[in-house]
């Protein structure tokens, strides 16, 4: 196993007596090296594949990753070629990308690579996507691409985050689950909205207090778990819906 931060790392098997942890490395097709950090219970019902937001690192899924293996889902979490420094941590990624120009098409390409790893790593089970802020709109394009996929997840979602790609467009034409949620923000819930109802997804909308994107998935975050502990009841109701394949 290569080596990973060794405050997360702790943290993961002090949480995760019966789950695996490792740095995975992958190739994008412009040569760009991912990087991406790989947790799996002994015997997973189900893949998530994780995408942070604009200018951060997969450290925003610190605190997600371990509750989702603990519920039985493997997860890989990418340092996208759009992130930066997080939560103290750099993103690797990005720190590779040297004259590169950022572009939502290669993106997705990294997201295929992403994709392709995780279903090898875990053959036969339902696969989901979770985004957060722009990976999280960034998920309905890429959605189109695989419609095998049983879900996508996004969190503090709004079109505008796009330059590229028509997301609501591609929201249309999904028929894939859509789970959208936000925080207690009326433009986040309104531009959520949005785009649920655009691919007749599902909004979970918190009655009270929350976050901007996945964070408030983190009760160490949100500092209030039963604010954190309503997402996660919307979430894991979402991935355990008698559609997920």
């Amino acid at each position: 196993m290569r080596r990973l931060a060794l405050p997360l790392l702790l943290t993961l098997f002090a949480a995760l007596p019966a789950a695996r942890a490792g740095v995975v490395q992958l190739q994008a097709p412009d040569g760009l090296t991912l990087y991406a950090e790989h947790v799996s219970p002994a015997r997973p019902v189900g893949a998530v594949l994780l995408l942070h937001d604009a200018g951060r690192n997969l450290h925003e899924f610190g605190g997600v990753t371990g509750r989702l293996a603990r519920e039985g889902y493997a997860s890989l979490a990418l340092d996208a070629r759009f992130g930066g420094e997080y939560d103290g941590y750099p993103n690797r990624t990005a720190a590779g990308l040297g004259s590169r120009i950022l572009t939502e098409a290669d993106t997705l390409r990294d997201l295929d690579a992403a994709l392709a790893w995780l279903r090898q790593a875990h053959l036969g089970v339902p696969l989901f996507a979770l985004g957060s802020g722009a990976g999280g709109v960034l998920l309905f394009p890429f959605a189109l691409r695989h419609p095998d996929l049983a879900g996508i997840l996004a969190f503090s979602l709004y079109r505008g985050d796009l330059f590229e790609t028509d997301a609501l467009a591609a929201a249309r034409q999904l028929r894939v689950p859509v789970f959208v949620t936000s925080s207690d923000d009326p433009f986040e819930i309104g531009a959520a909205r949005e785009l649920a109802r655009a691919a007749r997804g599902v909004q979970y909308v918190p009655p009270g207090f929350g976050l901007r994107g996945a964070v408030t998935l983190d009760p160490a975050k949100t500092t209030e778990a039963a604010v954190s502990e309503g997402y996660w009841r919307a979430v894991l109701r979402f991935l355990r819906q008698p559609g997920a394949r």
